[in-house]
């Protein structure tokens, strides 16, 4: 971190003033100090915030850590900085939080709020590091924070306990498996033995039981399944005893929730089951006070289970789909591609990819949809990207795509022109009619979704969301449709 020093004045020995002028000299101002020892006029700082005077804003902060590097106030809130920087100024806000976990890392004593800015600093980071392909330094990033939180004792544990999660899923992205779940089992194991001797680390049992199914539950889903049990027969004893309380309601609410959200698109059926297991341990909790937090938390908990049933629908509805003929599009517009129907591409193999240009995970999958038109576009397969109208048009100066909600037609056509020209894309976009039908009748509720049609124009696959084993599943598909 830039550390700026400031002069000191002097005064000049010998120097004489003259009695007549001496009630002429003032004094040189008097800078107050704060507790922490810095001069830093919070009021000011935080008004550079709302103003998004970035660079002002990094200078003050800067030149305040300078003076007190050690307050956990100065440094929180130039975490604060870092936060609302990160999108517009990426670069710079990844060297704050460089600098500013090294800080973190080196002090001896963590406060509870310092750990728990540690923890959600070294994440961001290191998920940054990784995206950016660099593993080696992700890794090393997040071991060292969850070095620090392990040494910071039990105000840090719940800090820990999310890092700990974050180091395992970077190894797995770091293709080391091993490393990866010995650190869940570790932890898993230690936070069990506090539970059972009396610990209120149910929550971070519970957390950390989702994680390993999350990671864990395809190559070990015996050992998953048996810790799932465990923790839920465990919460479920407490609510069932005279002394169960609230919060063994949220860890219960927590642990079926993830479990659920699993099975959304991969067992939906049995996902209902478990959505209306939860839903009746719900409507049957004692009802909290009128007004209280715990009673909007519940209710909040009851809307959540709704529209998980809902997304559940959504999902076996999707799954009926498959081994139907694809109903054709009604297309208002083609961009860098000449007008088709799907009836026009009947013989060839033809992936539906529904996106918009504001969705990232959508953009994460870029890569593969160039290595696949790249790869079978000349054995038959042919890639569509169905969008609408999202109100965007192109910032050219920026290479970006930027919200402008009094856009014509044409001026999206022209931003998705310049997008597709910008990320290299070598299939074209079918543009749908804003507010037309063609989502629903594929049931696609969230993006990116990908629907794969065989050469016939039935419905062979459809895949929600982003990442490998789905990507990695796609193409299996694709070449057995090719081979057909």
């Amino acid at each position: 971190m830039r550390r700026i020093l400031f002069g000191i004045g002097m005064t000049v020995a010998g120097a004489s003033i003259p009695e007549s002028r001496s009630q002429e000299v003032a004094s040189p101002p008097q800078v107050s100090k704060n507790a922490d020892g810095s001069s830093l006029d919070a009021t000011a700082f935080n008004e550079l915030l709302k103003q998004s005077k970035w660079e002002e804003a990094g200078k003050m902060i800067d030149e305040a850590i300078a003076e007190s590097p050690e307050s956990a106030k100065l440094l929180s809130l130039s975490f604060q900085l870092a936060m609302r920087t990160m999108r517009a100024a990426p670069e710079a806000a990844a060297e704050r939080m460089a600098s500013l976990i090294e800080s973190w890392c080196s002090q001896k004593d963590l406060t509870a709020s310092s750990a728990r800015e540690l923890q959600m600093a070294a994440s961001n980071y290191s998920m940054m590091l990784m995206q950016g392909g660099k593993k080696t330094e992700s890794l090393d990033v997040a071991q060292r924070a969850l070095n620090a939180l392990s040494a910071a004792g039990d105000s840090s544990r719940s800090s820990k306990r999310s890092m700990e999660s974050l180091v395992a899923r970077l190894f797995m992205q770091a293709e080391k498996p091993e490393d990866a779940i010995a650190l869940m089992r570790s932890s898993l194991d230690e936070i069990k033995k506090g539970v059972l001797g009396g610990t209120d680390e149910t929550i971070d049992l519970v957390s950390a039981t989702n994680a390993f199914g999350s990671l864990f539950g395809d190559t070990n889903k015996e050992e998953a399944v048996e810790r799932s049990k465990f923790v839920e027969e465990l919460i479920a004893a407490k609510l069932d005893s005279p002394s169960g309380k609230f919060l063994d309601l949220v860890a219960f609410n927590t642990l079926k929730s993830s479990e659920i959200s699993r099975l959304v698109y991969s067992d939906p059926e049995q996902g209902v089951k478990i959505a209306n297991q939860l839903k009746s341990r719900l409507d049957s909790f004692p009802a909290p006070k009128p007004d209280s937090n715990e009673e909007k938390q519940l209710g909040a908990f009851q809307k959540s289970v709704e529209s998980i049933l809902s997304r559940l629908a959504t999902s076996i509805a999707r799954l009926k789909l498959v081994g139907t003929s694809a109903p054709e599009y009604e297309a208002e517009s083609f961009v860098g591609m000449d007008a088709v129907t799907l009836a026009d591409l009947k013989g060839k193999v033809v992936l539906l990819d529904f996106w918009a240009v504001w969705c990232g995970p959508c953009i994460a999958t870029f890569p593969h949809l160039r290595d696949w038109h790249d790869a079978y576009s000349d054995k038959g397969l042919v890639i569509l990207g169905i969008t609408s109208d999202q109100g965007y048009k192109w910032d050219e100066a920026n290479q970006r795509a930027v919200p402008d909600k009094g856009n014509s037609h044409e001026d999206e056509m022209e931003m998705l022109a310049s997008f597709r020209k910008y990320h290299n894309l070598r299939h074209g976009f079918v543009v749908t009619p804003k507010g037309g039908q063609y989502n629903k009748a594929l049931a696609v509720s969230g993006i990116p979704q990908v629907v794969l049609l065989d050469k016939q124009g039935k419905i062979r696959s459809i895949k929600v969301g982003a990442g490998e084993k789905n990507a990695n599943e796609l193409e299996a598909e694709i070449k057995k449709l090719i081979q057909e």
